[in-house]
């Protein structure tokens, strides 16, 4: 089993990861009572803190040993608590190796529970922060990680019912979705507050420094954040600094109890080596009536649906501005992290060279970016000047000397950049970070250009186990060990028998697996079509199992170094085995779903609908014989999609059988989709044959190919058996300027209170600039002609790294995407596809806000 090549950037992905790892672990350290016992960046104390205030390294070592503080960890959601623990902690190299040497204790044929897992986690994350802990200050542990209930009460992470919380806990850490995003969960933590409060004060237990609750907001708390939580009474007991408004014990007032606001700047989380992705799924709503085909395959009967999506906050709420500034923040930690070399990027001292946006939201975001760096410039341009009268080590320029470990701290509209020590440039071997490879484009893409591709049932591997039983937010997929560990009963008994077993969780606990590029026989599956991924995995498992047996035979005389190396390849073969074995599981029980009779059909009223030919009776036909509602709002969207809307009197009948059906409550939902445009009521008595935006996008684009071989695939159609997503589409026209597709720009939405220049962009829909130093405005960047088009420049790059001599010339240069609103897998397995064709003069590279489907994606809107 080949070990998959890695992603050109690379060396970014590790960065924010370790980033991300130490962001969280300094803040689970960090007391705001005691601001002395910070700890270094690369955890060793400081000499500083070591001796605490007026004291020497000598006193220090004569302290008493430090009390134990118990932590309990409340988030916000499910989904951020499986975030922070499998895409954060268990990223970092302290916890592979912790990892590594359990592994050796336990058995190598059997896959760990979800709660064997995360436990495994909270140990090794309670090892790390006693280690790290400065031998005077007190100690601190983790005793519980639960989330939050709409009703205040703290719930099991794993079973979503209340969960009782432990009164010995002095510090209770509320893990929030910041950025505006997720209000609710702010409600509902200063409801758990105030009933924590309440029962300290009912049993007495107050301790002597008093309850410090700590509200943690990712990536950043904005002004509206504290504002409400003001009107509900939580004010921060500490100033920015850390140095409290209270006396030296610790205790305010006769509750005893403090309140501290922080934020912790993690944005983008690396999924993959060629995907990050901010994860702005906020809090949960647990749903006990969601129907099976809904569910995506959870196992739970209040089912956890993600709220306050990117495309809720922007189009249903009307907070664009917080979804720009996040996203915007974002990009700027990845040109901080950007090393231009060898393609003249210096001058630009990190900045992407090439700029592209596709839709209005796209604009905004490039917008917010620029401005924030000439706020960052400006912040550079003052530092300078204090510096004549300052100490030059109390500020570090955020630009001058780029590191790979850089951190953008937001606070307020300010960007500050602090650079990590630990891990700086210099340490790499001479001209070794001259041969990274760099973000040489950007192309930024709002969702809002294209509304049909999540409504679509994708065909990839990866498409379809999100499809069935749905990957989680961070990138896993949960089932129940049954599925994947069968017993000699559960394989004689019919497929339909296995299901029934589900709802035992103590007979059948449930298993988290991670989907991404650390499992390398996934890295090679999960973009293979549902044709031919069930013989790729057969062939995989005779590979495996011919490499076993040719070493096992008896017939052939081995010497003592051959059985040594065999000997330590036991553990990969065991693991391989085990990966092999659950994939083929999985395979069996998504090519079963999509060979049934109502995923075909589904399939191809889909391709119907993309033809532009109206289903209304297919449509009738399937809720009334109760097709799960979430499945039927897909087609009905991609109806409206690509027939410019529904005729009113059709509009009006389907939706009196939506109330009828599945309830009143589903009347806000069809309004939600009509204010994000999923939906659209045509008041028309034209037929429904009539030319429409999304015909002329079909044929401009050549969405539709229905000779695509899916075994043997040149097309990126072949995700889906014949339609090509219309971003990537959008990608390949960018390569050539947009040359040929001007009637389909026609089509694109408008972004107002934006100039268009001579060579910005074309009327509004999408822009095109080059970025320079010192920074500037959108509108002075979009008053200049365009460059050459990207399939031009990046012939331009590499020729300039051929001429350099730099190693690894012959790669490709690397084109960021940045996807706002979402990116469906049937897309990334399009990109990637794209990415690794000769003819791609790029290696691309994806952003995105968070990961949707068609039905995530609805959900999310109508929470």
């Amino acid at each position: 089993m080949a070990t998959p090549s890695r992603s050109p950037l690379s060396h970014i992905i590790d960065a924010l990861r370790v980033d991300n790892r130490s962001l969280l672990l300094e803040t689970l350290r960090f007391d705001p009572r005691r601001p002395e016992d910070v700890l270094s960046y690369d955890g060793a104390p400081s000499a500083v803190a070591n001796a605490g205030p007026g004291g020497t390294d000598a006193d220090a070592a004569t302290k008493a040993p430090a009390e134990l503080q118990r932590q309990r960890l409340i988030f916000a959601s499910v989904h951020l608590r499986r975030t922070l623990l499998r895409n954060v902690l268990k990223c970092g190299a302290a916890s592979e190796a912790s990892g590594r040497k359990k592994e050796k204790k336990r058995k190598q044929n059997k896959n760990k529970t979800q709660v064997e897992e995360e436990e495994e986690i909270m140990s090794d994350l309670n090892e790390e922060l006693l280690a790290g802990s400065l031998e005077a200050a007190p100690k601190k542990c983790i005793i519980g990680s639960n989330i939050l209930s709409d009703n205040g009460e703290i719930l099991s992470p794993y079973t979503q019912t209340p969960s009782d919380q432990d009164d010995s806990a002095s510090i209770t850490t509320y893990i929030l979705r910041g950025g505006g995003f997720d209000l609710p969960s702010l409600s509902h933590a200063v409801l758990n507050r105030r009933k924590t409060v309440e029962n300290l004060h009912r049993t007495r237990r107050r301790p002597s420094t008093g309850h410090l609750f700590r509200f943690v907001f990712l990536p950043q708390m904005t002004e509206a954040e504290r504002s409400f939580l003001g009107e509900l009474g939580v004010v921060d007991d500490f100033d920015g600094m850390g140095t409290g408004r209270f006396t030296r014990d610790g205790v305010r007032g006769s509750t005893g109890a403090l309140t501290s606001l922080e934020s912790l700047p993690i944005d983008l989380i690396p999924l993959d080596d060629d995907v990050l992705s901010l994860e702005l799924a906020g809090g949960t709503v647990l749903r006990a009536t969601c129907h099976e085909g809904d569910r995506g395959g959870g196992n739970n009967a209040a089912f956890a649906v993600p709220s306050a999506a990117c495309m809720r906050h922007s189009e249903v709420e009307g907070c664009e501005a917080d979804v720009a500034d996040v996203v915007a923040r974002s990009l700027m930690k990845l040109q901080i992290l950007n090393r231009g070399r060898g393609l003249g990027h210096e001058k630009l001292k990190g900045a992407i060279p090439r700029v592209q946006g596709i839709g209005p939201f796209a604009t905004a975001v490039i917008d917010r970016m620029m401005t924030l760096r000439m706020e960052e410039e400006r912040m550079e341009a003052q530092a300078e000047e204090d510096e004549a009268e300052e100490d030059e080590d109390n500020y570090e320029s955020p630009i001058d000397g780029l590191h790979s470990m850089d951190e953008v701290v937001n606070e307020g509209e300010d960007v500050e950049i602090r650079a990590s020590p630990s891990h700086n440039q210099d340490n790499l071997g001479d001209g070794q970070s001259d041969n990274l490879s760099s973000i040489d484009a950007l192309l930024v893409i709002d969702r809002k250009i294209d509304l049909v591709t999540p409504m679509l049932t994708p065909l990839t591997y990866e498409g379809l186990i999100d499809d069935v039983l749905g990957i989680q937010v961070g990138g896993c997929v949960s089932v129940q060990r049954s599925l994947i560990e069968p017993d000699d009963d559960q394989l004689q008994s019919p497929p339909h028998m296995h299901r029934s077993m589900h709802h035992d969780s103590a007979k059948d606990p449930t298993v988290v697996l991670s989907l991404n590029d650390s499992d390398p026989l996934y890295t090679e599956v999960r973009d293979k079509h549902v044709e031919i991924f069930g013989t790729f995995l057969q062939n995989q498992a005779k590979a495996l199992k011919e490499s076993h047996s040719q070493f096992t035979n008896r017939e052939t005389a081995r010497d003592l170094t051959e059985i040594h190396q065999f000997v330590k390849q036991i553990p990969v073969f065991t693991r391989n085995l085990r990966s092999l074995t659950n994939h083929i599981h999985i395979a069996e029980l998504v090519k079963r779903a999509a060979e049934a009779t109502a995923f075909r059909q589904r399939w191809q009223t889909e391709r119907s609908m993309l033809e532009s030919e109206p289903c209304y009776e297919v449509l009738e036909d399937l809720i009334a014989s109760g097709e799960p509602p979430y499945r039927w709002l897909r087609l009905l969207c991609l109806q409206s999609l690509t027939s410019n809307g529904i005729k009113a009197t059709r509009y009006d009948s389907l939706r009196k059988e939506v109330v009828q059906t599945y309830g009143y409550e589903f009347l806000l939902v069809l309004n939600d989709l009509e204010k994000a445009g999923f939906l659209r009521k045509r008041e028309t008595f034209f037929m429904d044959s009539m030319a429409t935006s999304y015909s002329t996008l079909r044929k401009a684009l050549n969405l539709i190919n229905a000779e695509v071989d899916p075994s043997n695939p040149q097309d990126v159609a072949y995700v889906s058996s014949g339609y090509a997503p219309m971003t990537v589409r959008w990608v390949q026209a960018s390569m050539r300027g947009y040359s040929g597709v001007e009637e389909a720009m026609k089509e694109l939405p408008v972004a107002g209170g934006v100039g268009v220049g001579s060579g910005g962009g074309g009327g509004g829909r999408w822009i095109d600039i080059e970025q320079r130093f010192p920074p500037e405005s959108l509108a002075d960047a979009m008053k200049r002609p365009r460059a050459q088009n990207l399939a031009t420049l990046a012939k331009i790059w590499s020729d300039s790294r051929r001429g350099r001599n730099y190693v690894g010339c012959e790669q490709k240069p690397v084109l960021l995407l940045y996807f706002v609103g979402g990116v469906t897998f049937m897309e990334i397995a399009a990109l990637r596809f794209l990415s690794k064709r000769p003819s791609f003069p790029y290696n691309i590279v994806c952003c995105t806000t968070e990961i949707v489907n068609g039905t995530t994606l609805l959900q999310s809107l109508s929470c």
